[in-house]
């Protein structure tokens, strides 16, 4: 049986919101896109404007026409890194991970320092079962920063997936080193782990 990312690595990817303060935040959204509508409408030729707008359109579910603003800012700037990650983010809220691993490479292409974009593509390519290449993209969020915890969390899911529980277990174990408050998350499937290594006794 194979393990999903769990909702640790999932809400990792968005801020903290309290669900009582949604209306507020949509608002706040809704205003944010009519200024951004303004800006575009005296200077159609900035990328950024186009980029808020696409992400703002996305965090209000509206992925469609969020898409087509973020189509526009790398038709008006194809070397926008940001964009083509946001244009990631929305495919993947469409579950055409196939189509988001593709944008997040190109956003790696044009800075091959981006972590969030090297993580969300490990995140996809782990929706897609292809764990070996998961971790690679891991091991790159971990090399531009060893102290990203959800990196090793997300990497030892995909271990565990490969069936390489040690390995997993070792990941899991630095995901709760460098951040304690990981704790609910990443001990839950060492435990798991532990069962399969047959040490039930130290996952209880």
């Amino acid at each position: 049986m194979s393990i999903s990312i769990s909702g640790a690595a999932q809400l990792a990817e968005i801020p903290n919101s309290d669900s009582n303060n949604i209306p507020d935040l949509n608002k706040t959204l809704e205003d944010d896109i009519k200024a951004y509508n303004t800006s575009i409408e005296s200077n159609p030729h900035d990328s950024y404007d186009w980029d808020e707008e696409g992400a703002a359109l996305d965090a209000l579910g509206k992925h469609d026409e969020a898409q087509k603003t973020l189509d526009k800012a790398i038709e008006i700037n194809p070397r926008d890194s940001l964009a083509w990650y946001s244009k990631g983010v929305v495919l993947r809220n469409l579950k055409n991970y196939d189509e988001a691993i593709k944008a997040f490479n190109k956003a790696i292409e044009i800075n091959p320092d981006f972590l969030s974009a090297w993580d969300l593509k490990g995140i996809d390519l782990d929706n897609l079962n292809k764990y070996d290449e998961a971790i690679k993209a891991y091991d790159k969020v971990i090399k531009i920063n060893p102290q990203y915890s959800l990196a090793w969390y997300n990497k030892g899911v995909a271990l565990y997936n490969l069936k390489k529980y040690a390995e997993a277990i070792k990941a899991f174990n630095k995901a709760t080193e460098i951040n304690p408050q990981f704790d609910s998350y990443g001990w839950f499937d060492k435990g798991l782990i532990l069962v399969k290594l047959g040490k039930s006794d130290e996952a209880i």
